[in-house]
């Protein structure tokens, strides 16, 4: 009589060896899925032995009666680092428990090899490997190396943002950078030097105008363009082109759109290489022809000229705009015009640019200057010229220099002409100009140029605003012109002061001295 472990093992063997059989029914044996593979598993195991190995060797696998590994075939299939010696017949199922005829032996070996494989650096290295492999280690990793990366790169752009915008220098960028590490900052090893910041700032010049002008383009936004040309120091012709627009329905403002070095100054240059400049930016010729609505320039008759002027033969082309000549230039031509009808002006031009002189060629004279503004609790001003290619309100900022510092330069002209170190032509120099500007003539002159060219500043810095319209700057023109033609009848507010201090014949405690000369240049 067979025994029932006997009995079961036979039909185990009946059953796999002629699938085509038909199937016997054991009260004693349970029918489930892990009873299909019997045959995979040692014999030397029952299933129930089988199930608690599976449970107690995470991993563990069998096929054709032999064990194997299921994470050490998985990991064999991976790049895995060269420490790890995957064990090729556990990754293959070929472990079982030897030749030897003795049952109780082979169980031993398997046991023994179960116990050491399971336990051993190779598999507890494998199952890390799957267990990152499945947490996405390495993407997680890359993408924290990515972020570190992107976030370096973002700290770099905004240093080098920074000093565009505050018009710093570009060695500055390298400084700003050692400054941050210092402060705990990581910044990395690239992109400090001052030719990446250039390259930057370029680039992200370049991507803000990319936006900007997409946005102009898909709102349909008419434009104005304005350029003034002028000559570098190292006498290259430029020009300056500003686009005047609104973005996103917003209030018009003016936008830098480039610098352009002209390769001539004639009217066909001017405006080749305008529409040129236009169109890379990305202006293209369809969008000016329908909404380029203005061209606002200085006087220059090669700008402006009625037959060939860049203003002409631009209206030829975009029929919709209309020429506009600067206000501000149209002041100063004003202003330039009525120095040349009224020549009475000249001597007090002349004065003033000899202190200008006498105190920006001598920085001897500056200092003892700023001595005595300290001495006399007067705030030290420089002298700047006056009437002259600058704005106009550059001389009014000179003419008040001057009323604000007169008792300090009245003593240090004083001081110089009495000086005994000083050669007798040096002193005589500075009496004369002492006289001058001792003299009531001086004072009144001085008191007329500081009311007309306080008005005339602050229309100057009116007509300068990026937000004033045409109808503002003609209000604020004609109130100037009233302003200053009521000065022929009521004093303004320097020349009331003035009037007192000739009848006093003192100004700020100076002692004024009538000088005849003033009265000959009139």
């Amino acid at each position: 009589m067979t025994s029932s472990p006997q009995l079961i093992q036979l039909v185990k063997e009946n059953l796999f060896s002629n699938p085509s059989s038909p199937s016997i029914q054991l009260n004693n044996v349970e029918s489930s899925e892990a009873d299909c593979q019997d045959s995979l598993w040692p014999s030397e195991w029952t299933s129930a032995q089988w199930t608690e190995k599976k449970e107690k060797f995470k991993g563990l696998n069998c096929a054709n009666g032999k064990i194997g590994c299921d994470i050490c075939r998985k990991v064999g299939k991976l790049k895995t680092p060269q420490k790890i010696e995957i064990s090729q017949e556990w990754a293959t199922c070929e472990i079982d428990g030897g030749t030897n005829t003795n049952k109780k032996t082979r169980l031993t070996v398997l046991r023994n090899k179960l116990k050491k494989h399971f336990e051993s650096n190779a598999h507890k290295s494998a199952v890390q490997v799957l267990d990152n492999k499945d947490k996405n280690m390495l993407s997680k990793l890359m993408e924290e190396k990515d972020y570190q990366i992107n976030k370096v790169t973002h700290s770099i752009f905004r240093t080098a943002y920074y000093i565009a915008k505050y018009n710093r220098p570009f060695d500055d960028h390298l400084k700003l950078v050692q400054l941050q590490e210092l402060n705990g900052i990581k910044l990395g090893f690239t992109l400090h030097s001052r030719h990446s910041s250039t390259n930057i700032i370029h680039h992200i010049s370049k991507e803000m105008k990319h936006k900007i002008i997409k946005n102009i383009i898909d709102t349909n936004a008419k434009c104005s363009i304005l350029i003034d040309e002028s000559t570098t120091l190292s006498v290259l012709c430029s020009m300056v082109v500003y686009l005047k627009v609104s973005i996103s329905n917003n209030e018009p403002l003016f936008i830098f759109l480039d610098l352009v070095e002209l390769k001539n100054q004639s009217a066909e240059n001017i405006v080749s290489q305008l529409i040129n400049c236009l169109h890379t930016s990305g202006l293209d010729e369809n969008y000016l022809q329908q909404h380029w609505v203005s061209f606002v320039s200085d006087g220059a008759s090669v700008l402006l000229g009625k037959k060939n002027g860049v203003a002409k033969k631009l209206k030829d082309k975009y029929p919709l705009i209309f020429s506009w000549h600067c206000m501000n230039h149209h002041l100063e031509l004003a202003v330039n015009d009525s120095l040349k009808d009224v020549s009475a002006t000249n001597y007090f031009k002349c004065f003033i640019d000899s202190l200008y002189v006498l105190y920006n060629a001598s920085p001897k004279n500056q200092t003892e200057l700023r001595e005595i503004c300290h001495d006399l609790d007067v705030l030290f001003l420089k002298i700047g010229r006056v009437l002259s290619v600058r704005w106009v309100a550059s001389s009014w900022r000179a003419v008040n220099v001057v009323w604000k510092i007169f008792p300090a330069l009245y003593k240090h002209l004083f001081t110089a002409s009495n000086d005994s170190n000083r050669d007798s032509k040096i002193k005589n120099k500075y009496l004369g100009l002492l006289k001058k500007l001792a003299s009531p003539e001086f004072v009144n002159d001085l008191a007329i140029m500081c009311d007309v060219l306080q008005e005339l500043s602050n229309l100057s810095i009116e007509l300068q605003s990026c937000t004033i319209t045409l109808m503002q700057a003609e209000q604020s023109i004609k109130r100037c012109i009233r302003v200053i033609t009521s000065f022929k009848t009521n004093n303004g507010d320097y020349m009331n002061q003035a009037v007192i201090a000739i009848k006093d014949m003192k100004f700020k405690n100076i002692d004024l001295t009538s000088n005849k000369k003033n009265d000959q240049h009139k």
